[in-house]
Formats: C-alpha cells, sequence, structure tokens
C-alpha cells in the first residue's frame, strides 16, 4: 500500500514537471518582438504647413474616392508620346488611378466640351492647355475650382504661382513656357547679339530678321503687346519694324528651323520646346535674353464641370502641381518648372536666365486673341 502510494506521488511529480517545462517563458518587456502593422508613408513636402486633422481627413476622403473612381479622363495639348507615358506610369504608381489621355489642339476641346455640356454626357475631367482656351472654358461656365487642393497651400516653393491667372482656382498654371528671341550662333558672334528690342531698328539688322506671320500665328502678338501693354515698348516702335524687311513664315517651328538652317541670323519668337528640339540635334543656335524682359506663356490645368470622375481628377491636378509630379512632367518635356524646389530642365541652349519675367494672364490672351482676329500686327507690318 505504502508503496502503490509512492508511486502516485512520483507520478504526480512527475507530471508537475512536465507542464512547467512546456510553459514558454515570459519575455521582457524590453525585448519584445515589435508588433507588425500596416503604416501608409508618404513622402513629406518641402514647406508644407501641417494640415488641420479635419482638413488631412477630408483629403484622405478625397484619395479614397479617386481609388474606387479608378481613372481620369484628361483633354491635353501638351501630354503627348512619351510625355504621357511617363506621367500615366507616374501618377498610376503613385496612387493606381489611371490616366486616360486625349491629345490635340485647345480650341477643338473646347467644342468637344461645350456639346457635351449640352447634352448632359461629359466625358473629360480635365483640360490641359493654354491659358486662352482655359479661359474661354471658364467664361462658359464649364469649369470647377482647384481652390481647396493642399498643394496650394505651399508656400516660398513658386516660381509662377498656379493661382497667377486665376485666383479663383478654376485654371491653375502647371507648364511655363520662355518665348525667347533666338539666334544662329554661326552667324551672330558672342558680344554682337541685340541686347534690347530696341536695337533691332538699327540699321545692321535690316533684312536679318526672320518672325511668324502675324496672319498665321498668335506668337508674335504674344511677345510684342505684351511688351507695350507693360510700357518697355510702344506702338510706334512696333509699327518701324515693318520698315526692316520681315521675313515671314508659317510658325514658331518653321521659324527655329530657318534659323538653325542658317536661312536668317536672327528670329521672333519662339517657346523652348521648338527651340530645343533643334538645339538636341546639333543645331547651331540658342536662345538670348533682351533687357526688357522675357515673355513667358503659360498653360493650365482646369477641371471640367460634371467631369464623371471629380475626386481623381483632384487627386491628379494636386499630384502635377507638387514636386514629384513637377519634376517627372518637365523633365519628360524639358521645360523649366513652375516651382523652385525641382531642376531646370531645358536644354544648355535654351535655359538662358531672364533678367524680368513678364507672365502672360488671362486678360492677356483675351486682347491678343482679338488683336489676332483683327490682325493688328498685320496692319502695321504688312500694309
Amino acid at each position: 500500500m505504502k508503496k502503490r502510494g509512492l508511486c502516485l506521488t512520483v507520478l504526480l511529480i512527475f507530471s508537475i514537471m512536465l507542464i512547467l517545462s512546456c510553459t514558454p517563458a515570459p519575455i521582457s518587456p524590453a525585448i519584445s518582438p515589435a508588433i507588425s502593422r500596416s503604416v501608409q508613408v508618404s513622402t513629406p513636402t518641402p514647406n508644407l504647413p501641417p494640415l488641420t486633422s479635419q482638413a488631412d481627413t477630408a483629403w484622405q476622403k478625397v484619395i479614397d474616392a479617386a481609388k474606387k473612381e479608378g481613372k481620369v479622363n484628361i483633354y491635353s495639348f501638351s501630354m503627348t508620346g512619351d510625355i504621357a507615358l511617363v506621367t500615366v506610369k507616374a501618377f498610376q504608381d503613385r496612387y493606381g488611378v489611371g490616366l486616360d489621355i486625349i491629345s490635340g489642339r485647345g480650341a477643338t476641346f473646347l467644342e468637344r466640351i461645350a456639346t457635351e455640356q449640352r447634352m448632359g454626357q461629359a466625358t473629360a475631367d480635365i483640360m490641359e492647355g493654354v491659358t486662352t482656351h482655359g479661359s474661354n472654358l471658364k467664361s462658359a461656365g464649364n469649369t470647377v475650382s482647384s481652390r481647396d487642393i493642399p498643394v496650394l497651400r505651399e508656400k516660398d516653393v513658386w516660381r509662377v504661382d498656379p493661382l497667377t491667372i486665376d485666383s479663383e482656382g478654376h485654371l491653375l498654371v502647371q507648364r511655363s513656357m520662355y518665348q525667347s528671341p533666338w539666334i544662329n550662333t554661326n552667324l551672330i558672334k558672342p558680344g554682337q547679339e541685340p541686347q534690347s528690342y530696341r536695337d533691332l531698328a538699327k540699321p545692321q539688322w535690316k533684312d536679318k530678321i526672320v518672325m511668324p506671320d502675324p496672319l498665321v500665328t498668335t506668337a508674335p502678338y504674344l511677345v510684342f503687346l505684351s511688351l507695350v501693354d507693360r510700357g518697355y515698348l510702344d506702338m510706334e516702335f512696333v509699327s518701324s519694324l515693318k520698315d526692316q524687311g520681315l521675313k515671314y513664315v508659317a510658325g514658331t517651328r518653321d521659324m527655329v528651323q530657318s534659323i538653325a538652317r542658317g536661312e536668317a541670323p536672327f528670329g521672333l519668337a519662339a517657346g523652348d520646346i521648338e527651340g530645343t528640339a533643334f538645339a538636341a540635334e546639333g543645331a547651331p543656335i540658342r536662345a538670348i535674353v533682351m533687357e526688357e524682359g522675357t515673355v513667358v506663356s503659360a498653360s493650365a490645368v482646369v477641371r471640367v464641370k460634371n467631369g464623371p470622375h471629380p475626386n481623381a481628377a483632384k487627386l491628379f491636378i494636386n499630384w502635377i502641381l507638387g514636386q514629384e509630379g513637377q519634376t517627372v512632367y518637365s523633365k519628360a518635356i524639358g521645360l523649366a518648372s513652375v516651382r523652385k524646389d525641382v531642376p531646370d530642365f531645358r536644354h544648355t541652349a535654351v535655359a538662358v536666365v531672364p533678367k524680368r519675367i513678364i507672365l502672360i494672364t488671362a486678360e492677356d490672351d483675351q486682347r491678343q486673341a482679338k488683336a489676332f482676329r483683327d490682325k493688328l500686327l498685320a496692319e502695321l507690318w504688312k500694309k
């Protein structure tokens, strides 16, 4: 009996020891493994004031709704070819939202959007193009404001403020293009360039100036009427240029091509994109600056009224104006960004520093469009 009791006691002790050996030792809080959590990481934007909790929550709702909408439909003048491809990829990689980009001319888009609005079948979420067309779209009542997007809270980062053209936020400037004079460097040596537009009235420039035909394109109006409006030139001087034997070509690209071929030493006026196309191929051309300043034209992104993807449209506009979007887009198109915290991606032949920036406003666009219809410069130069 005693032997049986001893056996039971030994068995009980063995069982207790077995249970204790299977129980893990407590983990010190100092060495506890971290709990894995899903954290949304965003790249901080320089100089962006902290958002209030309410504003942050509201914008997150826009992002969530944009992802559900899934895409943005854009009618665009500049987002073509490789520029469109890299823009689509970067935005989709960032947010998982697609871009459907239809490229074409602004005047065509205005008619198309007007028709869609009348029929109650809006297709476009955004129109991108020169500010004249954006202003006309707004005047027709076919735009909505994007004034509340977070990127517009950033301070001291803008080379060209997106709200310059339209303080209400319907037209937001996202691209600027310098309208520069161009020279053939084989025909005009360093130090021989005109320093001022007024130099062009001197005898040595007679029969040496090529420019876009004012009957065909608004480019001459863009430059000269802007300089006259700001008081740097007067219409008497502009009119006097007709005595200099001006040579006309169809458009700005034709003008730069004429200079690249050596058919003329000096040309007025063409943007960065046209010049870069020839300079990159080794043409002996470069842009120059004048004392009066450099006229800068702008393109804007405009959110279309009744667009089918309103939240995705706001998200894209906020992104394309941000540091990441501007870096992607400006590098692809080869222009200086509207932001100071993005590198200047212009070709070396183009990347001149202006003495003064003269930005075209929406009012300038409207007046110059009217002057073009009235053939103001054609009357001055071709009579």
